[in-house]
């Protein structure tokens, strides 16, 4: 198996800090597809971006069509404006399919990102089952191999996908392949059951974790166990949320613009809870909650994992007014 602890390195040789930046909803939440929402001022983003620098974040993953743009090119200003090198972060530039009309906008945008951040290569390049399926396998893997070749990307990633797809991805970049980052939350655990993590750690990919904290949904239930773990350990529900998935050894990334919570983030992984507790957190299930059929394979049967996972609230809702009686 991949040594990960080699993989999971910045260009000058710093390992990958246990916890990321979340870099969805920097400058406005959504894609070039639709419009912003919860836009704050410039400032305020860089302040944060720069602050978790300090602290020690030192990856995150991050995409062209994230704010309109806005993101990436507030996370350049943070970089240039803090000073930091940039062989000291470990950034992934991700291609979503819901950002290209045409083929060969895949590619500008690439090109886009190095011009945006003033570099000759990324870290990792990433891109979802759906993007292969948009576009087509060959075509999506040839622009990889010809990026990796090229050194304007050190490794590739995934995002999203099903088993099928990552083993086959594997057999396709072997040891050029470094992470599959998907969900994993108190509530939505699909992936943990269908063996999504088990696949990784088994092929060296490392597991990285996008809104693990549900936009602080999880704590807002206050579910016995988490008020309970939060009582005991005196630590915060999203501090136990948090916690957990370290002990997993998978990567969460979480955004934020509050100090305070930036803190809180960091700090997570500042204690061990007892094997038990943990054990506990793992086999959690949300009570009587039926999961939706779920289309790994993309093939248009059942509900996307991506969708199922951010849309859980409405889908618990539903499912709980629809068995009040």
């Amino acid at each position: 198996m991949t040594d990960l602890s080699k993989k999971s390195k910045t260009v000058s040789g710093e390992s990958l800090s246990w916890i990321g930046i979340g870099s969805y909803g920097i400058g406005g939440r959504g894609h070039r597809d639709v419009s912003l929402t919860e836009k704050k001022s410039d400032r305020i983003y860089i302040d944060s971006l720069q602050y978790q620098f300090k602290r020690g974040y030192n990856f995150t993953e991050i995409s062209l069509g994230y704010g309109h743009g806005n993101a990436c090119r507030l996370f350049s200003e943070a970089m240039k404006g803090f000073g930091i090198d940039r062989t000291k972060l470990f950034i992934t530039n991700s291609l979503y399919p819901r950002d290209f009309n045409l083929p060969n906008e895949v590619e500008r945008d690439v090109d886009e990102m190095h011009r945006i951040f003033d570099t000759d290569y990324f870290d990792s390049t990433l891109v979802t089952q759906s993007l292969t399926i948009k576009y087509g396998y060959d075509k999506i893997v040839s622009m990889l191999h010809k990026l990796l070749e090229s050194g304007r990307t050190r490794f590739v990633s995934l995002s999203n996908a099903g088993k099928n797809f990552i083993k086959k991805f594997k057999k396709e970049f072997g040891d050029s392949l470094f992470a599959h980052e998907t969900h994993l939350s108190f509530e939505v655990r699909i992936n943990q059951d269908a063996g999504i993590f088990d696949t990784c750690d088994k092929l060296g990919i490392v597991n990285i974790i996008w809104r693990p904290l549900r936009r602080n949904m999880s704590s807002k239930y206050s579910w016995d166990l988490l008020v309970e773990l939060s009582k005991k350990y005196k630590k915060t529900q999203n501090q136990i949320i948090l916690n957990w998935i370290a002990h997993l050894e998978c990567k969460p990334m979480v955004m934020s613009t509050s100090k305070a919570h930036i803190d809180e983030n960091w700090e997570a992984n500042s204690f061990t809870m007892e094997d038990w507790d943990y054990e506990r957190i793992q086999n959690f299930r949300v009570p009587n909650f039926e999961v939706p059929e779920i289309d790994w394979d993309k093939k248009g049967e059942g509900i996307g994992m991506a969708d199922f996972a951010i849309g859980f609230d409405d889908n618990y809702k539903d499912f709980k007014s629809s068995n009040s009686n």
